[in-house]
C-alpha cells in the first residue's frame, strides 16, 4: 500500500505562480463560457471592447495556460520524487493520478464546457513518464524541438489565414450558457470521442513541450535555487521581453490601421508571444518573490494556487450560473464586463480558499484526487487550526 506523500515541504512560490495562472486562465475562459466569444475567436470588436481584446491578445491570451502547463510538468517531477521515497511503484501512482484527472476532465467537458484543459493534461501526461529518467539537457532539447514544430505549424496556419476574408473563415457561434443544456451535454459527449481526440493530438507537441520545460526546471531545482540563479533569470527575463516587442509592434500596428479589430488575423503573434511572455512572467515572479515585500503582496494567490483544481472548475460553474441564469436576459454582455467579474469572483475565491485551508489540508476536489491516487482514506481536516 502506498504511503501518503507529505505536504510539509511546499515551495510557496510555485503555489503563488499557480494562483496567478489560475486567474489568467479565468480571464481568458470567461468570454467563451459566458457566450460572449466563440471558441475560434473569429469575431470583430469595436469601441472599448476592441481595446480590451487587444489587451487580452498582448498580455493574457495564451500567456497563462502555458504557465499552467509548465507547472504541471514541474509538479510531475515533484510528485515522482516524493513518491519514490514512499513507494516502490511511483509510476503506478502517477498513472492513477492521471486517470482520476481524466475523469475530472471528462465530466467537466461533457457536463459544463468543452474548453476543458484537464483531459488534455491527463492524456498528454502519460508522455512525461518517457522522460522522467532522462538527463536535463535531453529534456530541454526535446522540449525545444516539440515547441518549434508546433510554432512552425502555427506560422503556416497564420499565413494561410492572412489571405482569407473573415466572412469565409470557418467560424462557430458563441454558445449561450445553459441554453438547451441536455442537448449541449449530448453534443459534447459525442464531441469528446471525435473532434476532441484530434484536437488533443494536434496540441500534443505544444502541451508535452511545455510539460518538459517544467520537468527540466524540476530537474535543475530552479525554484529552490532562485537566489543562486538570479543573474541567469534576469538575463532570460530580458531576452524573452525583447523577443516579445516585435510581436507587440505588429499587433498594435494592425490594431491602429484596421477597424474593427479582428483578432483571428493576429493569432500567430498571439501564440508566439504566449511562449516568450509566459517565461518572462515566471522569471519575473521568481525574482520578485525573493523579496519579503512581494511575498506578502502576492501571498493571497498562494491560497487559490493550492486549490487550483477546485477553483478552476468553480470558475466554469459560477460563470455558467451568473451568465446563464442570473443575467440571462442581458446576454451578450460587453467584453469589458469580464475583467470586473473575474476580479470580483477571484477575490471571493481568495477568502474562501484561505478559510478552507485554515481548517482542511486539501481543497475538496484535490482531496478526491488524492483518494483516487493513493486508494485509501486519509484525514482531510487539520488536527489543529493553523493560522494562514
Amino acid at each position: 500500500m502506498a504511503q501518503n506523500i507529505s505536504q510539509s515541504e511546499r515551495i510557496h512560490s510555485i503555489d503563488i505562480i499557480r494562483g496567478v495562472a489560475v486567474f489568467g486562465i479565468f480571464l481568458v475562459n470567461w468570454p467563451v463560457i459566458a457566450g460572449v466569444d466563440s471558441r475560434d475567436i473569429t469575431g470583430s470588436y469595436e469601441g472599448i471592447d476592441s481595446y480590451v481584446r487587444l489587451f487580452y491578445d498582448m498580455f493574457i491570451q495564451t500567456k497563462f495556460y502555458t504557465i499552467f502547463s509548465f507547472l504541471f510538468g514541474l509538479g510531475f517531477f515533484i510528485f515522482m520524487q516524493r513518491a519514490e521515497a514512499k513507494t516502490a511503484h511511483p509510476k503506478i501512482l502517477f498513472i492513477r493520478r492521471l486517470l482520476i484527472l481524466l475523469l475530472f476532465g471528462f465530466l467537466h467537458y461533457v457536463l459544463l464546457w468543452d474548453g476543458d484543459i484537464l483531459h488534455t493534461y491527463a492524456i498528454s501526461g502519460f508522455f512525461l513518464l518517457l522522460f522522467y529518467k532522462r538527463q536535463p539537457h535531453t529534456i530541454l532539447v526535446c522540449s525545444f524541438i516539440l515547441l518549434t514544430l508546433f510554432q512552425l505549424f502555427i506560422l503556416v496556419t497564420s499565413v494561410i489565414i492572412a489571405f482569407v476574408p473573415i466572412e469565409e473563415l470557418t467560424s462557430s457561434l458563441p454558445i449561450m450558457p445553459l441554453e438547451n443544456w441536455r442537448l449541449q451535454v449530448q453534443d459534447r459527449f459525442h464531441a469528446f470521442y471525435s473532434e476532441s481526440i484530434w484536437l488533443n493530438i494536434s496540441m500534443l507537441p505544444e502541451t508535452v513541450g511545455l510539460f518538459l520545460l517544467g520537468l527540466y526546471a524540476g530537474k535543475k531545482d530552479m525554484f529552490r535555487r532562485t537566489k543562486e540563479l538570479d543573474s541567469k533569470l534576469k538575463k532570460w527575463q530580458m531576452i524573452m521581453f525583447i523577443l516579445t516587442l516585435p510581436m507587440w509592434f505588429f499587433m498594435i500596428r494592425y490594431f491602429v490601421t484596421k477597424q474593427p479589430y479582428e483578432p483571428i488575423y493576429m493569432s500567430g503573434f498571439t501564440m508566439f508571444s504566449g511562449k516568450t511572455l509566459f517565461i518572462f512572467y515566471i522569471f519575473t515572479l521568481m525574482r520578485l518573490l525573493q523579496k519579503e515585500r512581494w511575498q506578502k503582496l502576492l501571498r493571497p494567490f498562494q491560497f487559490v494556487g493550492r486549490m487550483a483544481l477546485t477553483n478552476y472548475i468553480s470558475h466554469t460553474i459560477i460563470t455558467l450560473v451568473v451568465f446563464g441564469l442570473v443575467f440571462k436576459n442581458s446576454l451578450p454582455v460587453p467584453l469589458w464586463i469580464g475583467p470586473l467579474f473575474c476580479i470580483g469572483f477571484y477575490t471571493i475565491q481568495i477568502f474562501i480558499s484561505r478559510w478552507w485551508l485554515s481548517h482542511y489540508q486539501y481543497g475538496p476536489l484535490e482531496y478526491i484526487w488524492r483518494l483516487g491516487t493513493y486508494g485509501k482514506l486519509m484525514p482531510l481536516k487539520k488536527k489543529s487550526k493553523v493560522s494562514q
